[in-house]
């Protein structure tokens, strides 16, 4: 029999759902212009089924620094270039479900204001005028919810915007649209009762990721030219894997994330704001234009180095080749065969190209594993169940909580950190080892490793996150780079007689490269801690190496 708190917690739900639903209305596009059924990859539809004009599929399909290029020279105005984004998003939402708090309106305000501005002065309010900008859900913003994926946070608007979303609309960035998570944010796919479920565009049987998934799937339908995530153990880089994108992170203290009073409090293994973007141009556009504005100086957490344009110079090897060390599995679970292939097509290419590819042993993964889980769970799940009781929301069945045996005292919460700073001092030792292997007699550049056990699984599968996470424990910087597709002729399952572990048999007995069709293969470029404009510029090496133009867009 449904309780009173049954009723609300599931009304407040559908409410939140309706109010979203009339919100894109007037945005989504003629039924007769949609395909029936959907075919399975909806990827192409927004340019190629008639919904957007030619016009909208030029703006739409640009880069964000040629976006701002346009504005910028008066050739497009902002409103018509968020205008465009709105309708592509509105499409984008009816293939896989990824937006939550819609705000086109609000947008269009400040787009017309912006352009007011520009016919008055002849100029630009800054560096970001007129540029569209998605926010993952958990970014506040004043006026709008930050759900986190629970019920009981509908229709509680932030009072405040954070600082680092009132500097990037200082700098003239225009926000438009938030963006869908997992309940509690801690998963590798992308549902709640709120909003329900969001899915990749490349097969809608399969995970968008988390918890950045409904950015992910946003912005690889061209309906974001850039989007705003976090991560602290995979959460921008996952969705980038799974929705065929760029995702980048910096290590902690580079970039802004969270006010204060909105951050969790665990800083053992941090939160980090990070990019998701079709494109590199808007990964370096946003981590250029953020540091031009000194954010150590209203963000305390934030060290005083401004963009360092030798290190990206470094990254592009304009001194000479590079070595890249390539790690091919974290000693726990082996990837599917489609991440094993893109591994060694991404080596060919950089040989190729003249650089150096050294292997390296498999990192201390069981250590690793050990240690993130025990951070992550150290209140034994109680803010979880304190959260869900207030209206009686269930949770979602597929997500695993920690258990109150999880929880840790003050003592063995530090003892597990100081666990995870000895990992980090090993894991330097090493990297500072390979000079000893490269023939530049440097250490190694940036560090090639899988972007998971899998690609994007089906939807309720259970997800192996330790890959992605391996960046956060060790405090690095990394970003996810696609290299192609699953093809079932060339991604063959076969039997294997040993395993490392029970995780790695498991992982390995799911793989039937049927189930996984038309999903993304990507893999991490993964530098040193403070290493951002370095790994920007390896990511164009890498780019260049398998053989894609400067304006290419994944």
């Amino acid at each position: 029999m449904a309780t009173s708190k049954t009723r609300d917690w599931s009304s407040i739900a559908a409410a939140a759902r309706e109010s979203r639903e009339q919100k894109l209305a007037k945005w989504l596009p003629n039924p007769e212009l949609i395909p029936h059924p959907l075919p399975l990859n909806v990827r192409s539809l927004p340019q190629t089924c008639g919904v957007l004009t030619e016009r909208q599929i030029a703006i739409t399909e640009s880069t964000p620094r040629h976006i701002l290029s346009n504005i910028s020279k008066g050739h497009w105005t902002a409103e018509e270039v968020l205008v465009g984004f709105c309708y592509r998003a509105g499409f984008a939402h009816l293939l896989t479900n990824p937006l939550s708090d819609v705000i086109f309106e609000d947008g269009i305000q400040r787009a017309r204001m912006l352009d007011a501005y520009f016919r008055k002065h002849g100029k630009t309010v800054g560096p970001l005028h007129g540029l569209p900008i998605s926010l993952k859900d958990n970014h506040s913003l004043a006026g709008h919810d930050v759900t986190l994926g629970f019920v009981c946070n509908v229709n509680k608007p932030r009072k405040t915007t954070a600082p680092l979303l009132q500097v990037l609309l200082d700098q003239g960035a225009v926000f438009y649209t938030k963006t869908n998570v997992p309940q509690n944010l801690a998963s590798g796919a992308c549902i709640n009762y709120i909003f329900g479920r969001t899915t990749s565009p490349f097969n809608t049987g399969l995970s968008a990721g988390g918890s950045s998934g409904g950015e992910g799937s946003l912005v690889s339908l061209g309906g974001s030219p850039l989007g705003l995530g976090t991560d602290a153990g995979g959460s921008i880089r996952n969705p980038a894997n799974y929705n065929g994108i760029f995702g980048f992170i910096p290590s902690a203290g580079r970039l802004p994330c969270h006010a204060p009073e909105n951050s969790s409090g665990q800083e053992a293994v941090a939160v980090v704001a990070g990019q998701l973007c079709r494109s590199l141009d808007g990964l370096e556009l946003y981590t250029q234009t953020l540091l031009a504005s000194k954010p150590w100086e209203w963000d305390y957490r934030i060290v005083e180095i401004p963009w360092r344009q030798e290190r990206y110079e470094d990254g592009l090897g304009k001194r000479g080749k590079l070595c890249f060390g390539i790690v091919r599995h974290d000693g726990v679970v082996l990837p599917h065969p489609p991440i094993q292939r893109g591994m060694k097509e991404i080596t060919e290419g950089l040989l190729a190209a003249g650089h150096q590819v050294i292997e390296m042993d498999p990192f201390l993964g069981s250590e690793m594993l050990q240690v993130i889980m025990r951070i992550v769970s150290a209140d034994g799940g109680e803010d979880i169940r304190r959260t869900v009781k207030i209206l009686d929301e269930p949770l979602v069945p597929e997500f695993d909580i920690p258990t109150v045996s999880n929880r840790l005292e003050a003592e063995e919460f530090w003892d597990w950190s100081k666990k995870k700073n000895i990992l980090r001092a090993e894991f330097l030792s090493r990297w500072q080892a390979t000079a000893k292997k490269t023939l530049t007699g440097r250490p190694i550049d940036g560090m090639l490793l899988p972007s998971g056990a899998h690609v994007s699984p089906p939807h309720g599968s259970k997800v192996y996150l330790l890959y992605e996470a391996i960046s956060n424990i060790m405090d690095c910087t990394c970003a996810s780079i696609p290299v192609g597709f699953v093809d079932a002729k060339l991604d063959k399952a076969h039997e294997r007689i040993s395993f490392m572990s029970p995780e790695d048999k498991d992982n390995w007995n799911r793989y039937k490269p049927e189930v996984y069709k038309h999903a993304p293969i990507a893999l991490q470029l993964m530098g040193l801690r403070h290493s951002e404009e370095k790994v920007l510029g390896l990511m164009r090496t890498i780019n260049k190496a398998l053989g894609r133009g400067e304006e290419y867009q994944a």
